[in-house]
C-alpha cells in the first residue's frame, strides 16, 4: 500500500522556464552583487551570463556522470568563476546567496496552477509528502516553498546540494522514504525527468513514478541515453494523479 508521495521541485510542482532573453538581466543581476560585495568582474552582463551558462552545462554534465553535488562556495570557485580572480573568502561568505541568485534570475519559476490542490487532497487522504530537489543552492527551494506557501505540507526536504550528491543517486530516494516511516515500495515519485526522476525511484524500488511534461524535460533527458525507459504514469496536470489507483485514500483516514 502507497504510504507517502514525494515530488520533484522544478519542472514538477513549479513550471521553469529559460529563455536567451533572460540573460542580459541575469548578468546585470550577478555582476552588481558581486561588485557589492567587493568582486568587480569586467564583463558585459549578457556575455557574462552566457559564461556561466557554459560552466552551468559543463558542471551539471560532471555532475549526472559522477552523480555528486558540490556545496555553493565550491560551485562557484571551482567551476563557474574559477576563469577570474576573485577573493576566495568573499565569494565563500556569499557563495549561496549567489547560487539563490541564479536559480531566480537564469531561470523564471512560477508554481503550476494545480500544485497546491493537489498536495491538499492527497494530505487529506492520509498521505505523507516530500521533496527531493537536484540544486546547486542551499537556500533557495525552501524559500520558494515558503513564498509559494507550500513549505507546510511536506514532512521531509532533501536538496542535493546539502547531500552531497544528486538525482538519480538512490541513496536521496532511500533517506526520504526512511523519514516518512515507509518502505520504499510505500513511496510514489512525481518528476519530470526519466534520467533523473524515474531512474532513481525505479532503483530505489519505489511502487510507482508519475511524470509530467516540463520545459525542462527534453534538454534534461536529451544528453542521455534514456532509450525506451518510461515512467510507469504519464500524467497531463498533476490532478491527474488523484484518479490514479496508487492516491486512493488511505484506509484509516476518515474522509
Amino acid at each position: 500500500m502507497v504510504k507517502s508521495f514525494i515530488f520533484d521541485m522544478g519542472g514538477t510542482l513549479e513550471d521553469v522556464i529559460h529563455k536567451p532573453e533572460f540573460h542580459d538581466g541575469c548578468g546585470r543581476v550577478l555582476l552588481q552583487y558581486l561588485a557589492s560585495h567587493g568582486i568587480k568582474i569586467e564583463m558585459e552582463p549578457e556575455a557574462f551570463a552566457l559564461h556561466l551558462e557554459q560552466k552551468n552545462w559543463e558542471y551539471r554534465h560532471w555532475g549526472m556522470e559522477s552523480l555528486r553535488e558540490l556545496d555553493p562556495y565550491s560551485i562557484w570557485s571551482q567551476w563557474y568563476l574559477k576563469d577570474f580572480d576573485v577573493d576566495q573568502d568573499r565569494l565563500r561568505a556569499i557563495a549561496d546567496k549567489l547560487a539563490n541568485l541564479w536559480e531566480r534570475n537564469y531561470y523564471h519559476r512560477t508554481l503550476r496552477p494545480e500544485s497546491r490542490e493537489l498536495l491538499q487532497s492527497l494530505q487529506a487522504r492520509g498521505f505523507r509528502l516530500g521533496v527531493i530537489s537536484n540544486t546547486g543552492c542551499q537556500t533557495q527551494v525552501i524559500e520558494i516553498l515558503h513564498e509559494y506557501d507550500l513549505y507546510h505540507f511536506f514532512d521531509t526536504i532533501y536538496l542535493s546540494s546539502i547531500a552531497g550528491f544528486r538525482k538519480p543517486h538512490v541513496d536521496l530516494f532511500l533517506a526520504a522514504a526512511a523519514d516518512l516511516g515507509s518502505a520504499p515500495a510505500e513511496c510514489v515519485y512525481v518528476g519530470d525527468t526519466v534520467s533523473r526522476d524515474v531512474r532513481g525511484a525505479r532503483a530505489a524500488g519505489y511502487a510507482a513514478s508519475v511524470r509530467i511534461q516540463s520545459h525542462l524535460t527534453q534538454a534534461s533527458d536529451a544528453r542521455y541515453d534514456i532509450g525506451e525507459e518510461e515512467a510507469d504514469h504519464l500524467v497531463s496536470s498533476l490532478l491527474d494523479i488523484l484518479e490514479l489507483e496508487i492516491a486512493a485514500p488511505i484506509a484509516s483516514v476518515t474522509l
